[in-house]
């Protein structure tokens, strides 16, 4: 997987009255779109989570004039099992308190400060202060990382994310598919309860190539000891234990120093991350733009890892194209992350919904493309939908 490298372009650093000036942008819009859709998946995807076959993607449009919009995806799963959010509940957190705060020219600092009455729903809110984001730069003002002030990637290296397997030989097999298509570093979901055999040789498939694993938060305080035996010969564990138990996290990273012990479940905004922080109880971040409140949020989080020296990279959540090139985004502002967990458009669908799906070339590199608001295969998107509604703003 030889390559020359990222190509790296420097931006300036944008002034306090270029930051003020986005956020006293006003929003005009007309109504809210909530549409869900149902993207059929190559193959099913098992974790200490759940299993499915589908993503059930929620859209967020506002709806502007002379055909003006701007979207986000709500990354929420269908269950409260990664978080407490959940489909059918973000579209009633929408329903109820968000659209209802929202007006037609209120500036997106006046948005921001009525969402944040809303506790918790942090991919919910995220996709509205998100898509108000879209709007803004498809009416020509930049967002945040549009202003990022330190070096931007070009391309963008590309892991796998792989579900827990029933037997040895179809790891092997999935784990080498992987690596021939040009991943950058194999993840691998595990539990207590899974057939560690298989988890061993999937590991041992691995070869040279950067091994992690992923937990979801799955361990209890008793399997400490079971969690350092299948940690031998791995590069990265991410969210051994469950996301309230830093003092867990921390007493893992004391015992293996050397291993590098990822965040993910455990973080959903800035307090979180400082209170880790402080207790020694990750080196490395997996940030979810959703899963901390979108972009607005995001941003800050990223120059806090880099200002700690904390490794960060950016996962996902088998979003669509909308949400998996809102994701690249940010991926583009961590030029030190060895890879991230952002796939291409047909690692995980038959179709997708962008009129130029996201792609991976065969050094495991994805080039995001144009800067431009992504262009909708709106035909896709009829075809896909599973429920519509259209919503008017507060008044």
């Amino acid at each position: 997987m030889a390559s020359t490298g990222p190509e790296i372009h420097n931006w300036q650093q944008p002034s306090g009255a270029e930051l003020s000036g986005l956020l006293d942008s006003p929003l005009h819009f007309t109504k809210v779109e909530l549409r869900v859709l149902g993207l059929p998946q190559h193959e099913s995807f098992r974790s200490a989570v759940g299993s499915r076959l589908q993503r059930e993607a929620l859209l967020v449009r506002l709806h502007g004039s002379d055909g003006l919009f701007g979207i986000a995806e709500c990354s929420a799963r269908p269950d409260p099992y990664y978080n407490a959010e959940f489909l059918e509940g973000c579209l009633a957190v929408l329903r109820s308190f968000a659209v209802p705060a929202m007006r037609s020219g209120m500036r997106l600092a006046e948005l921001q400060q009525a969402l944040r009455r809303i506790r918790g729903w942090q991919f919910t809110t995220a996709a509205v202060l998100d898509a108000a984001l879209d709007l803004l730069r498809r009416s020509g003002v930049p967002d945040l990382l549009d202003r990022w002030p330190g070096q931007r990637l070009s391309r963008i290296p590309a892991g796998i994310s792989l579900g827990i397997f029933d037997d040895a030989a179809s790891a092997e097999r999935r784990v080498q598919q992987a690596l021939a298509e040009g991943y950058r570093r194999i993840k691998l979901k595990c539990s207590p309860s899974q057939d560690h055999g298989v988890l061993r040789a999937a590991i041992a498939a691995c070869a040279d190539t950067e091994c992690a694993l992923d937990a979801n938060g799955s361990f209890s305080e008793d399997e400490l000891e079971l969690v350092l035996e299948l940690t031998e010969g791995v590069a990265m564990l991410e969210q051994p234990f469950a996301p309230d138990r830093l003092d867990l996290h921390a007493r893992l990273h004391a015992q293996r120093p050397g291993l590098r012990l990822c965040l993910d479940e455990s973080v959903h905004h800035a307090g979180e991350l400082e209170s880790a922080i402080a207790m020694l109880a990750l080196t490395e971040l997996n940030l979810k733009p959703g899963r901390v409140g979108g972009q607005l949020n995001a941003v800050p989080l990223l120059q806090r890892c880099a200002a700690k020296g904390l490794g960060c990279w950016i996962g996902g959540m088998f979003e669509s194209g909308v949400g998996r090139v809102a994701n690249l985004r940010h991926a583009a502002c961590l030029p030190q992350a060895t890879a991230h967990d952002l796939g291409p458009s047909a690692r995980y669908f038959e179709r997708d919904i962008l009129r130029e799906p996201v792609r991976m070339g065969s050094d495991g590199m994805i080039e995001p493309g144009s800067e431009a608001p992504v262009e909708l295969d709106e035909r896709a998107v009829e075809e896909m939908t599973m429920q519509l509604e259209y919503l008017e703003p507060g008044r």
